[in-house]
This record gives structure tokens, sequence and C-alpha cells, in this order.
């Protein structure tokens, strides 16, 4: 995904022109008509928050102008504003149902007000489009067709913050949630699991009902855990937790909150005591460019859901205007149809981005929609949930929020679970066999290895980031330039974003990584044809170094970018290499007797789905970011410069080969996919390599 910054600079400077041009000389453009939806918002209005709803709406509405110029009509959303936190909720609803002028209800921030909507709503046959994350929610009326989920469950959210306890280097852990509420019950139902998934001792499950949230949590503080996950229920119990946290005797844990610690009501009721918050919050995508433009227009932070609801109502603008092209299509049937394009992708949440849309609806075209808040993809079966939510880690720090970092958490395995329950990790975890295959392998006396980036352009950085910390991680441990072949696009260290020129670092503070760099080929000078030469070992003209083993030499291949379900992408062409021409190139590798071993690691949406298809060959292994279905996460957002610095697989799979090189292959496939956070990783033709437990990588790493 591309940062967009011109886009950002564009409409900066439309909604400029928009805000103050005074020329009286210009005849006012002639009204177009106009389709009115009127759309019912049911959120929290106190403490502020009803000016952030109102303000996320007006920044629709000026992008909808926008998207509309040029068509003879345009959709307008009429809003009605309702305080989910007074009004009598479920009577609203049923008021709701029951006028035909309403088009949608978008809302539902707390859970338990959520079901009460979606209760009457759904069953009623009104979309209702909501940030409630709770599992039950969404398994309850994903049956109805009328549930839109803007986030994914709260089982997602109980494993960032679990994965983030390991990332902080944590050993034991104690949760704090409401065992009476649907929000707290489902960190209840699934914390342990996924702590135990994790490698994490769990020290205790402290339940609350009601009120009762102080006791739990001096059980909590008294725990011995090193972090306490705390879900509560409502803003007034954080205060509640923190002020006994605060006067423990002794040292307490470490406390991360849910999402409900992320607002700017908790700062408004907290004031002091909100300092030093931290924990997770499903927000917007940073590359989108969303929270940067919110600030910049409305000198504030946006709220929590600012993104998720942006995109409901820009969502409901799509399916307007589909209606008015289609006449005979429901709501329902054409919110499916927008999330379900795949044609090309149109951008963003822009003005601009979003007149992309309209007119490519407008042509009949497909177009692959993306929001504020990412990608819009939804289950293919029962359209309720997003597949992929991004969160912050937020923390407050001087008054306000501060984002550390970026998680997410990949759906694309849990797409049955609205309907039929969850498949977590360890119904993925592969397990292998202790026998070795029966290879007699010959000594080892050479090294040689291939480390690829495919993509350009800065918004990639993390791409070939990974590839150049892969490389000098080989180079201290003792490879030579001779027995590298180095592939990228080199754009990074004097591209014109690059705000220190030559600098290329994987992590805030690294080292530089562009320094003694001997590289083979730039990415634009080479097809995937001259690519499968080089792993091949067939010199060209245009391909003179290539990987030139034999029987004796081990070679570690890594390979950084983009992929599409059953190809490596090779820069924009999207069919790069596909696994039926990877396994056609590892074949002739093979019955050229050109290794001894084979290690590939491959970074990539959907790797999975290209390395399963090259099994059989003996003496290879191949790990792979993600499983045949999903697409791998970026790692480490970097705000100054704008990018993501890494990627999550090759991230941990840096930290575990620094200096560590002798680990296992079994044991560096359970670090990889414990901490890959977002997609599983994957290992193929393991029964034609060998025993994984007395397999190392020191005989890839070090030569």
């Amino acid at each position: 995904m591309r940062i967009k910054l011109w886009g950002i600079f564009l409409f900066l400077f439309l909604l400029l022109v928009c805000s103050c041009s005074e020329n009286n000389d210009v005849e006012p453009a002639e009204a177009k008509p106009v389709v009115e939806k009127t759309v019912a918002v049911v959120l929290p209005m106190e403490d502020g928050l009803k000016v952030h709803w109102e303000q996320i709406f007006r920044l629709l509405t000026h992008n909808m102008h926008l998207a509309f110029s040029g068509q003879d009509k345009e959709v307008k959303l009429n809003l009605e504003f309702h305080d989910e936190t007074t009004e009598e909720l479920e009577q609203l609803a049923l008021n709701l149902a029951a006028r035909d002028d309403v088009y949608a209800v978008i809302g539902g921030l707390y859970s338990d007000n959520a079901s009460t909507l979606a209760g009457v709503l759904c069953r009623s046959g009104v979309t209702f489009l909501t940030l409630s994350t709770t599992e039950e929610l969404v398994r309850g009326f994903a049956s109805t067709g009328n549930l839109w989920a803007m986030t994914e469950t709260d089982i997602t959210q109980s494993e960032v913050l679990l994965s983030k306890v390991v990332n902080y280097g944590g050993e034991s852990v104690s949760l704090i949630a409401d065992g009476s509420d649907i929000y707290g019950k489902t960190f209840v139902d699934w914390f342990a699991f996924q702590a135990k998934e994790l490698g994490l001792t769990v020290k205790g499950i402290n339940r609350y009902s009601g009120t009762g949230i102080e006791s739990a949590a001096r059980a909590a503080a008294a725990s011995g855990a090193d972090y306490v996950i705390c879900a509560p229920t409502h803003v007034d119990e954080i205060a509640e937790v923190i002020d006994v946290f605060n006067s423990t005797p002794f040292i307490a844990p470490k406390l991360l909150f849910s999402d409900m610690g992320y607002g700017s009501d908790v700062i408004e009721r907290l004031g002091q005591r909100a300092e030093g918050i931290e924990g997770v919050c499903f927000g917007a995508n940073p590359e989108s460019g969303f929270d940067v433009s919110y600030k910049t227009f409305f000198g504030v932070d946006p709220t929590v859901g600012a993104a998720q609801i942006y995109d409901a109502g820009m969502l409901l603008t799509y399916a307007a205007w589909y209606q008015e092209l289609h006449q005979d299509v429901t709501l329902r049937d054409a919110l499916r149809t927008i999330v379900d394009g795949r044609d090309f992708n149109m951008g963003s949440w822009m003005g601009e981005d979003m007149r992309n849309v309209i007119v490519a609806l407008s042509k009949g075209d497909a177009p692959y929609v993306r929001g504020a808040s990412g990608w819009l993809d939804f289950d293919s079966k029962v359209y309720t949930n997003v597949l992929s939510t991004v969160y912050y880690n937020y923390k407050v720090y001087d008054g306000r929020y501060i984002i550390l970092d970026y998680n997410t958490a990949d759906g694309g395995n849990r797409t049955d679970a609205t309907l039929a329950g969850w498949n977590w990790k360890a119904t993925q975890m592969q397990e292998f066999g202790t026998v070795d295959a029966g290879i007699n392998y010959a000594p080892l006396t050479k090294h040689q290895a291939l480390l690829v980036a495919t993509s350009t352009g800065w918004s990639n950085y993390r791409h070939q980031a990974d590839v150049l910390a892969m490389y000098q991680l080989l180079k201290e441990h003792g490879y030579d330039d001779d027995e590298i072949i180095l592939i990228l696009a080199d754009d990074l260290a004097s591209n014109t974003m690059n705000p220190a020129p030559g600098i290329i670092r994987v992590k805030p503070g690294g080292e530089n990584l562009c320094h003694d760099i001997r590289l083979d080929y730039k990415l634009r000078d080479l097809t995937t044809d001259d690519l499968c030469n080089i792993i091949s070992g067939k010199q060209t003209e245009r391909t003179p170094t290539v990987l030139s083993g034999d029987e004796e030499t081990n070679i570690f291949l890594f390979w950084s970018g983009h992929g599409t379900p059953g190809a490596l992408c090779w820069d924009e062409d999207m069919a790069g290499v596909t696994g039926e021409r990877l396994r056609d190139v590892l074949a002739e590798l093979y019955e050229r007797k050109s290794y001894r071993k084979l290690g590939v690691f491959v970074e990539t949406c959907y790797s999975g789905s290209v390395l399963d298809k090259c099994t059989g060959f003996p003496g290879m292994i191949f790990f792979t970011a993600a499983n045949p279905d999903e697409t791998s996460k970026a790692d480490v957002f970097n705000t100054e410069l704008g990018v993501w610095m890494s990627n999550r697989f090759t991230s941990t799979l840096l930290e575990n080969l620094t200096n560590k090189s002798a680990i296992s292959l079994r044991e560096l496939y359970n670090r990889l996919f414990i901490n890959t956070v977002g997609s599983h990783v994957m290992v193929y033709n393991a029964e034609n390599y060998g025993n994984l437990y007395n397999s190392s990588m020191d005989e890839f790493i070090n030569p």
C-alpha cells in the first residue's frame, strides 16, 4: 500500500480553495439532482465526542462532493445523531426500524449497546454498521446478512495484546475483565488459551461483574505477573484500576489496556490520572494518511473509531450510487458487490480516490476499495467481519495520545468464524517427524546466497530494508560478496522522501544498512526470465552472475516483496513468478545437481500458495511468511519516514538469526509462528529434507 502524500496535499489545496474562494463574479453552478439517504448515527455524544463524529462526517461530505464532480447527480447522507448512552436503545431501534426513510444505521461503540441495537435492527432487515468488536455480536447476527462489523473481533485484540507482552519480553500475564459483559467475555474465553499458545504463564483471570472491578484489580496487582491486560467495560473503571495499581505497596505489574483506554473522553474524564496509560485500539491504517489529515483539518487528534466511522459512511455512499445505477439491487447486495471488487486498486478515502471509485462503478467496473482503516475486505460467505484491522499501540504522554507502534492480525483463516467458531493458530501449527529423510548429504564446503527485493518506491521501503538487513547479517557471519547475489531497486538511499540521504534502517535508531554494499543487479534491469536463469545457474549476457553451486554447496535464498494468490510479484507485474514456474526452475537446479541443501525464505502475501507447489525435491526446505490464503504483515512503522521499516516475519527471522544461527529449523519455525502476528508461517517439503529438530540454520548462515 502506498502513502499518497500528493493526494493529501491536493486534498488540502482543494479544501482551502473550496473554503476561501470569494470570487463573486463567478456564476454559481446549477444545482444537480441529489440522491438523499437518511443515516442514523447512534454513538456516545458526551465529553465532546459529538463534535468528533460531526467532524468525521463533515470530512466525508466534503469528499463526497468532490467524488461526484463530473456526474449528473450526487449522493448525500442526511445524518441523525442519537446518544447511545442516554437514549432507551431498544425503543430507538424499534422506531428506526419502523421508518421507511432510514437507509442504514451506524453506531454501537459499546458492545452491550451494539447488541441491543442489532437485536432489533438486523432482525428487522435494517443495515447496521458497527464499531463493536465482541465475538458474540458477530456470531449472533451474522446469519441475518444485515450486520457489518467494521473491525475484527476482540479475539484478535486479545491476541495483539498478548503478543505485545511477548514482544516486551514478558513471561507471565494476568487478566482483568467483566465476565458478565459480552465485551469482557471474549477476553475471558480466549485469554488463557492464547497466552499458552504464545508461551506465556497465566497468573490469573480476574473476573468482575458490574461495579466489582476494584477487587479484581487488587487481585491482578498482587498476582506476580509481569503484565496485566485490562479490558474494562466503561471509561470510569480505568480510573479505579489505575488507583489500585498506584497504591500497591509492592512493585505492581505493567498495565496494558484494551481499546477502552483510547479516546478523547478518557483524557477528558481522567485528567492527570490518564498519564502513562498504554494499550491497543483499532484505528486508521497509518499509510492512509487519515489521522494526519484529520488533525490538519480540525486541529485535534481523531478519537476512537474515527477511521471506521468514516469508512462506514463511505461504503454507504458507494452502495447508494451503485443502487442508482442498478435500481433492482438491495442495499445488502450493493454493499457486497462493493467489497467484492478486485479489478484494480482505486486508492483510498480522499476525494480524488472516491471520485475514481464512482467513475469506475459508473463504467461497470469492480474496483478494489480501500478506506481510512485499510483494505475493506469482508468474509466472503456472510460478509459480516472486516478481515484485517490495524491496531494502535497507544500511550498517553503529556496529556495526549502518542502512537508507539502499529499491529495487525490477519483474519484470512477466520472467514468461517461468524457462524462456526474461530479457526485458531493451534489448529494450524505444523508438526514434524523426527525421522531423517534418508538422504546422504555430501560434505559441506561452499555457501551461496541469493537476496531479492521485488518492489520499488518509498512506500515499499520495508522490502529493500529487510533484504539489506539480511545482506549485512550474512556479511557479519562470514559471507563475502562473491558468495552473495544481491538484487533490489536501489531507490531508497537517494529518494527525495528520505530525510537522511544515504541512510536506510530496518528499525528506528538501528544501524545504517547502506554501507559496503555490492549490488549485483538493479530490479529494473531484470525480467522474471532473467531471475529464473540466475536461480537455475544459466549465465547469459544479461545475467553473468548466477548461482553456481554443486553437491557440496548450501544455498540460502531470501525473497521479500508483494505476492498474490499463486504468484510472487515482480515490481508491478502481479503475475511475476508463479508456483509452477518456480517449480520448473527448482527442477533444473535439482537435475543439474547444483546444490547440497537449499533453504528458501519468502516474505510475501500468499507465499504459501507458491511454495506449496514446489515440494518433492530432496534437500530443499521452504519457509513462508503466510499460508496460501493470507497476507503477510508489515512491522515497525516509522512516523518520521512515513513508512513501515520491516515485515513481521522478517524482523522475527533476523532477530533469531543474529548471534543465534545454530538454532534448529524446528525451533526457528516455532518462534516465527508464534511471533508473526497476522499470518501463519508455513514450512514446506520437510519430509524431503531431514529431521528439523537436528537440522540447524548454522548450515546456511555461517560459511
